[in-house]
């Protein structure tokens, strides 16, 4: 089943040549070498390199187009629909917002037009994880510089209990480890199972850099 999300063809001319890629399946967000599904614990975003538009169509046209927009990475539309005083937060049917695709994109001119605009910067998405989650799990250093600057809550966490340093741990990110760490972000938290950050990392330097946090 495919997304569409046109009314009566008014924002479907916004998908371009991006109609083709945007497609509905899985839980929507993953990085290239990501496979089909996710377990019920969420170890880790497994679907199709593409970043997939998924659920429901957001509440009104203009809201469609700057989640379209952001998703294909298009900072003049984003820019654009924002000056025509878009509602920054509206979401796609899994809680996504263009401040959540510009996370995955890593696009920190879409990120600061957003918060510019007055995007709200915790909202979540039905599994629970904010802007900042996606920028930490995929390393996008650009745009979790900007969150982190416009005071986004570093220890914010999911449904399952993982925080933003929980992720990037798990994901192996070392900069984004170390970025939330300067932030404050808490190694000792745990998520619902009680794991901490440093139970996630695999990753020789990222467990060193929760080692010397938590010694201090």
């Amino acid at each position: 089943m495919r997304w569409s999300c046109a009314r009566g063809g008014a924002s479907s001319r916004w998908l371009g040549g991006v109609a083709a890629t945007l497609l509905i399946g899985g839980l929507g967000i993953g990085g290239a070498s990501a496979q089909s599904s996710v377990t019920p614990y969420d170890t880790g975003p497994r679907v199709p390199s593409t970043f997939s538009l998924i659920g429901n169509e957001p509440t009104s046209d203009a809201a469609s187009q700057l989640v379209v927009a952001a998703a294909a990475n298009n900072t003049s539309e984003v820019t654009g629909l924002l000056d025509t005083q878009t509602n920054p937060d509206e979401a796609e049917g899994y809680g996504r917002t263009a401040l959540i695709y510009a996370a995955f994109n890593d696009n920190a001119q879409i990120a600061e037009a957003l918060v510019a605009h007055g995007a709200k910067l915790d909202i979540r998405d039905k599994l629970g994880k904010t802007a900042l989650h996606w920028a930490a799990e995929r390393g996008s250093m650009d745009v979790l510089q900007v969150l982190l600057q416009a005071k986004a809550s570093v220890d914010v966490q999911t449904v399952q209990g993982l925080t933003p340093l929980m992720l990037a741990a798990r994901s192996g990110q070392v900069a984004a480890v170390r970025l939330l760490l300067q932030y404050h972000a808490n190694p000792q938290m745990s998520d619902y199972t009680g794991r901490d950050a440093l139970g996630w990392a695999n990753n020789p330097s990222v467990v060193q850099a929760l080692k010397v946090a938590e010694a201090r």
